[in-house]
């Protein structure tokens, strides 16, 4: 990668080279306005450090440079300062961040956490829905979106862009799914971009997070709050700044990706905490948590459930004779086996050892009775790695009109299934919850 450092005060260009170098980039420096306009002309750059008090006070005009520049208009720039920035001398900037150069360590910091979290293509790629219908504005915003790396779907009604959201929703987290609303308020049609942002926030998931851009001409304070309390996340003013509306795309997208992943650790770490890595099976702990909100449910709507408890015949000698690696794999296929066999919203847990309990939604006992046959069946054809395996299954049932937690029907089918091992083994055994 490769970075400009515009910057008159050696130290700083030491510091801010072994920085970048440390980050991967080869630093090009100069200390001049002048120097640094060849260098933009012949030269692709990832990141540009400009000093916000260069001597020739050019600083800015070398900005405007280059967010027009047909080679380095999209490059990240860094502003450094020493001083307190007045917001209005930056206004109509594009400035993807500002550094300040009195604290070394932090300068360090900044440009580390930048560098990581918005060089990654991830960030500079998106799909964007944009709808104005404004031929005029939207060739504005169209021409400074063209060749950004962004995917734009540009509607001319609210309504159009609704449907394309919602056929979004297929995709769900798949590459083709939307990460950015761009929309004016006032649109041709019924619908207004005040309606539309207060659609997508009624969603469910993460579809009903994604960040919203508002395009308006009025700036009353009124407006701006109306805006923000329909879900608006920022809002563009017309006319529209050159540079000013990536950097509002990019600071939002990477928002959005840092918390999808952040959403996603979320997901692995709670699939750990809940899944038996062995098996793929929800683990003990799982399923006592979660089966209080199953009977919960079943007992306010009022519908039968089914438990059964799965105990492998004879698991000891498979160890033993085979090995555990063996064993393990008699396990790992078992509970692929059942993962497949039972229905969505069913509970399947290995419960410990050679043991599983499977809680089935909407179950009565002549469907349970039919359903542990054929896993039983399905189990004994099984035969992983050539190993011939078997299970007894006790099973128990609570009708509609019954009570009982857990505990109650696990003990009946628990009871089954040492009856079942007393029948010798590969069968099933029905034993009634006490009332």
């Amino acid at each position: 990668m490769q970075s400009l450092i515009i910057e008159s005060n050696q130290a700083n260009c030491r510091l801010l080279d072994n920085i970048l170098g440390q980050q991967g980039f080869d630093s090009d420096i100069c200390g001049n306005i002048d120097t640094a306009r060849s260098y933009v002309d012949s030269e692709n750059y990832d990141i540009i450090c400009i000093n916000h008090q260069l001597k020739d006070g050019k600083s800015s005009e070398f900005v405007e440079y280059c967010n027009s520049h047909p080679r380095n208009r999209n490059t990240p720039i860094l502003y450094l300062t020493d001083i307190q920035t007045p917001e209005t001398q930056l206004k109509s900037l594009r400035i993807d961040k500002i550094i300040n150069m009195q604290n070394k360590q932090r300068v360090a910091d900044q440009i580390i956490h930048f560098v990581e979290s918005r060089l990654d293509p991830v960030f500079s790629e998106g799909r964007i829905l944009f709808i104005e219908d404004s031929k005029t504005v939207a060739a504005v915003i169209l021409s400074q979106l063209k060749n950004t790396g962004y995917q734009v779907e540009h509607y001319r009604s609210a309504e159009d862009a609704w449907a394309a959201f919602e056929n979004e929703a297929a995709y769900g987290s798949d590459s083709k799914a939307f990460d950015l609303v761009i929309t004016d308020i006032t649109l041709a049609g019924n619908m207004s971009g005040h309606e539309l942002a207060e659609k997508i926030r009624a969603l469910d998931g993460a579809r009903g997070f994604i960040p919203i851009i508002a395009v308006t001409g009025d700036t009353s304070d009124e407006l701006r709050l109306s805006l923000y309390q329909s879900g608006v996340n920022d809002f563009i003013q017309k006319p529209i700044l050159s540079g000013e509306l990536l950097v509002r795309i990019r600071n939002l997208i990477t928002t959005k990706r840092l918390l999808d992943k952040v959403h996603d650790q979320r997901r692995e770490l709670f699939a750990l905490a809940t899944t038996d890595k062995l098996t793929g099976c929800q683990n003990r702990h799982s399923l006592m948590e979660f089966s209080g909100k199953f009977f919960a449910l079943s007992s306010r709507q009022r519908y039968p459930i089914s438990m059964l408890v799965i105990d492998l015949d004879h698991f000891k000698a498979i160890n033993d004779t085979h090995g555990h690696a063996t064993g393990d794999l008699v396990l790992s296929s078992v509970g692929n086996l059942l993962n497949q066999f039972f229905r969505k919203g069913d509970l399947v847990a290995r419960f410990g050892g050679e043991e599983f309990v499977v809680l089935m939604s909407h179950c009565d006992q002549p469907l349970a009775q039919t359903k542990a046959e054929k896993l039983r069946q399905a189990i004994e054809d099984l035969q992983p790695d050539g190993i011939k395996i078997t299970a007894s299954i006790g099973f128990t049932s609570r009708q509609a009109d019954q009570s009982g937690e857990f505990d109650v029907l696990f003990s009946s089918a628990d009871k089954g299934v040492y009856t079942a091992k007393e029948n010798g083994r590969n069968c099933l055994v029905y034993i009634p919850i006490e009332a």
